[in-house]
């Protein structure tokens, strides 16, 4: 049996519980970050603290813990349940609401963490690339106040999974409602043409005037993934060329090379978009390459 973290409190996974009048399980007013570890040690905690406390911040989600306390507790739910390399996922809900005559709106909030071991993905996806499909049905709103946040609302991108698996794929590519590639369902996605590494611009990056100025909408919902920033910080330090730009299906489909990140998955090469080949239908130079220097910072991390 698991331990989790609740609200400062270790307890047994069976034991712990949220309010029936919790705003995250009534309206999935809540937010999380998925985190990996390599030998007791969370990749970049940092990083995902601050985009969780930034996504908190917009959303009006109070975060009533310091970052100390969080990474402390990642440490000792991995201690406690005997975890080396695992996946962790802290959650932050808005909590029970109950107006107070006196001062308002009164939230108590929920935060949780949670440990397991890490399922990986098949080694076959990193070998002959991952096959991944188009939605046609789905759009992403980045004009919506929840774009670019990983929020609890996540049965749309559950459901494109759950499409994609049926269709004997491992991901779902989504465009925004302006027809430009955005994200895959839980990853970042990255093409490459003539040599460069393209990826979409996060909200932050359009804040950049030179990228506002050239993309083809002025809102995104692209995520701004902690691995996705390390791949382009990696990238760059290794004289690869790396354009924050907007991407159009026949862009896609014309890609030389093709991959997805996240925290679990690493850097994931796609070979396939439904039947199209990308490329020669193998995991290309500049992705491998991509790749080794991602397992390389991990390593470094741990030294």
């Amino acid at each position: 049996m698991s331990v989790v973290w609740i609200n400062g409190s270790y307890i047994e996974d069976e034991q712990a519980g949220v309010s029936l009048h919790d705003t995250g399980l009534l309206h999935g007013a809540g937010v999380f970050t998925t985190m990996r570890s390599y030998g007791g040690k969370v990749f970049r905690a940092g990083e995902h603290l601050k985009r969780l406390r930034r996504s908190c911040e917009v959303l009006f989600i109070p975060l009533q813990y310091k970052d100390e306390s969080l990474s402390e507790a990642m440490g000792e739910l991995l201690r406690r349940n005997g975890l080396a390399d695992a996946r962790l996922r802290l959650t932050a809900t808005r909590g029970a609401a109950r107006q107070d005559p006196l001062h308002g709106l009164h939230l108590t909030p929920t935060v949780f963490l949670t440990a397991a071991a890490v399922e990986p993905y098949p080694r076959e996806y990193y070998e002959r690339g991952m096959t991944v499909i188009v939605l046609d049905d789905q759009k992403l709103n980045p004009y919506d106040v929840q774009a670019g946040h990983k929020t609890l609302n996540y049965y749309s991108r559950l459901a494109a999974l759950r499409e994609a698996t049926e269709r004997g794929a491992g991901e779902a590519m989504w465009f925004n409602v302006h027809n430009y590639l955005e994200s895959g369902s839980v990853s970042n996605v990255f093409v490459v043409r003539d040599g460069v590494v393209v990826t979409p611009p996060t909200q932050q990056d359009l804040q950049d005037r030179a990228i506002s100025d050239a993309a083809a909408y002025p809102k995104s919902a692209a995520l701004p993934g902690i691995t996705r920033q390390t791949v382009i910080e990696l990238a760059r330090q290794n004289e690869i060329a790396v354009t924050i730009a907007g991407i159009t299906i026949s862009h896609l489909l014309a890609s030389e090379e093709v991959f997805l990140t996240n925290s679990i998955m690493g850097v994931m090469p796609v070979c396939r978009i439904e039947r199209h080949a990308i490329g020669d239908d193998r995991p290309g130079r500049i992705t491998r390459r991509v790749g080794e220097l991602y397992e390389a910072e991990i390593r470094r991390s741990l030294a």
